[in-house]
């Protein structure tokens, strides 16, 4: 069955902009009739969203550790992590939380892995050994929001609209620190949404929270 895309965002539990980006992507089968998309409700993630997410200074709280934080931050921070501890797909639960930590974007790159060289630019997700899961061509990490019309121009990506993209980048206001906290590349790892991800994803919460 064919969905719109405010009803597509319904049932994954986020907004209609993520669900753009996921055709843009092409992680979804989808058409455009008359302007408007149509989604086969079949190709969409296996799993919804489990959580409303967090604020973005939130989301970052609690995937990066900080001596910084104040009591209550703290107090509500061992919580989470009590939660995520506690559950039977704290992959899924820590994706639906910290969803609003950046804004990925896909592009396509004749030579992709020069990004690995730029200081800007802060690798995670498949890219990071600690995945342990081969990407190919593809690269994959966090770049500040005021500097990706400068790696754009660098690097010549362009924006991907027809699949085939070989960088991701999760644009944010803040950078992660090197090499990024396990639980951020479990989140990275997640939205990918392929079985070895998900798998690898758990794996490395559970390390984190042993």
């Amino acid at each position: 069955m064919e969905i719109g895309v405010a009803e597509a965002a319904k049932v994954l539990g986020v907004s209609d902009r993520h669900v753009r980006d996921l055709i843009a992507d092409h992680r979804v089968v989808a058409r455009e009739v008359a302007g408007r998309w149509l989604i086969d409700e079949a190709s969409l993630p296996s799993a919804p969203r489990r959580s409303r997410p967090m604020s973005v200074a939130n989301a970052w709280r609690l995937l990066v550790d900080s001596h910084e934080l104040s009591a209550k931050q703290a107090y509500l921070r061992r919580q989470a992590l009590g939660r995520l501890a506690g559950d039977a797909e704290p992959e899924r639960l820590l994706a639906s939380w910290v969803v609003s930590r950046a804004r990925r974007n896909t592009y396509s790159a004749r030579a992709p892995e020069a990004l690995l060289e730029d200081p800007a630019f802060v690798l995670s997700g498949l890219s990071d050994p600690r995945a342990k899961i081969s990407s190919g061509s593809i690269v994959e990490g966090y770049v500040l929001e005021s500097e990706l019309s400068r790696l754009r121009r660098a690097h010549l990506l362009v924006p991907n609209t027809s699949g085939g993209s070989n960088v991701v980048l999760h644009v944010a206001d803040v950078l992660p620190p090197r090499p990024v906290p396990l639980l951020l590349l479990a989140a990275d790892l997640v939205e990918h949404d392929g079985p070895r991800e998900v798998a690898r994803a758990r794996e490395l919460i559970r390390d984190e929270l042993r």
